[in-house]
């Protein structure tokens, strides 16, 4: 394939490992792992394993653990095991029942314990008479 996009069909069934795909579709059933730029887990998908892309959109089925940048859960989304992220959507609906992980950088951690440290609390020690 010339643009490295790879479509598994409703009703197909694949298990395995999957790369050097840019960006896969699955509309059937899939239990592998999985490495890739863009994932797309239709509303007809199901999809065990592990994920590690950098945008994953899913409309069906997952189990398993995530590593993404991106992640959106649509409206009839059913998601458990782990996902790890640095951006979350979610529609209405989407149904959770994992472990979500926000994946900030530490540089912005240091940032955060930084600023705490520096911030000065004023106290009102005077009393009312």
């Amino acid at each position: 394939m010339a643009n490295k996009q790879a479509v598994l069909g409703s009703g197909a069934r694949f298990t395995g490992k999957i790369s050097n795909a840019k960006s896969i579709e699955i509309n059937g059933y899939v239990e592998a792992d999985l490495t890739t730029e863009k994932v797309t887990i239709g509303s007809t998908g199901k999809f065990l394993g592990k994920v590690d892309s950098e945008l994953v959109v899913i409309a069906g089925e997952y189990e398993g653990k995530m590593q993404a940048d991106s992640v959106w859960l649509t409206e009839t989304s059913r998601i458990s095991g782990e996902v790890h992220y640095k951006s979350l959507q979610m529609d209405r609906g989407a149904a959770l029942n994992c472990r979500v992980v926000h994946n900030w950088n530490e540089a912005d951690e240091v940032k955060v314990e930084d600023s705490n440290e520096n911030e000065e609390v004023e106290v009102d020690n005077t009393e009312e008479k």
